[in-house]
């Protein structure tokens, strides 16, 4: 990625006074990066060439609003900013594949058939394991609590002993969780 610290600095400084070439120089310093995290990330339809302007685009965006002197403070945060827009990327993509709340229901007969016997995308388990890490940042840690005991099959008397609460406080935690998991599935 980056090699050598002051010719580095310069390129960034040139950059961010408007200085095209020295811009391309800078993004040519970040090619592999770009082409790693393209790779790590992948989302369908999204070929190398659009993904290489997103990022030429993030990297004008970050030089812009960075103020720091630190050639790799600078490296992180466009990394950071980069993983950000496949992220954004990635969940406008699954915009179109999500149910409107209203129209969310529980499962019938022939529903856990279709569940169990299709085919499981990568983006949908990425999609999943990102919905669980919101579900987790968003929750206070007596939610996290509750639903960590949930998911591993705990009856709500057993979490009212080892949480040293009243079931009210557990059923309304849950509650609370489950109308931001429904937030979060519905991207609010």
């Amino acid at each position: 990625m980056i090699k050598n610290h002051s010719a580095d600095l310069e390129l960034l400084i040139q950059a961010q006074v408007g200085n095209e070439d020295k811009f391309m120089a800078l993004f040519d310093c970040y090619s592999s990066l770009v082409k790693r995290l393209w790779q790590k990330f992948y989302i369908a339809d999204l070929e190398f060439e659009d993904w290489d302007q997103e990022a030429q685009l993030v990297l004008l965006k970050v030089i812009y609003s960075y103020s720091g002197k630190d050639i790799h403070q600078f490296s992180g945060f466009y990394k950071q900013s980069l993983v950000n827009r496949l992220l954004d990327l990635y969940r406008a993509r699954q915009a179109d594949k999500r149910i409107p709340v209203e129209q969310l229901d529980s499962l019938g007969e022939n529903d856990s058939e279709t569940i169990l016997g299709g085919k499981i995308l990568l983006e949908d388990i990425v999609y999943c394991h990102k919905s669980i890490e919101e579900i987790i940042r968003v929750s206070s840690s007596f939610e996290r609590d509750v639903l960590a005991l949930t998911v591993t099959g705990k009856s709500v008397e057993y979490i009212c002993r080892k949480l040293q609460c009243n079931k009210r406080q557990v059923q309304s935690a849950l509650s609370r969780t489950r109308t931001k998991l429904i937030k979060i599935l519905a991207g609010e």
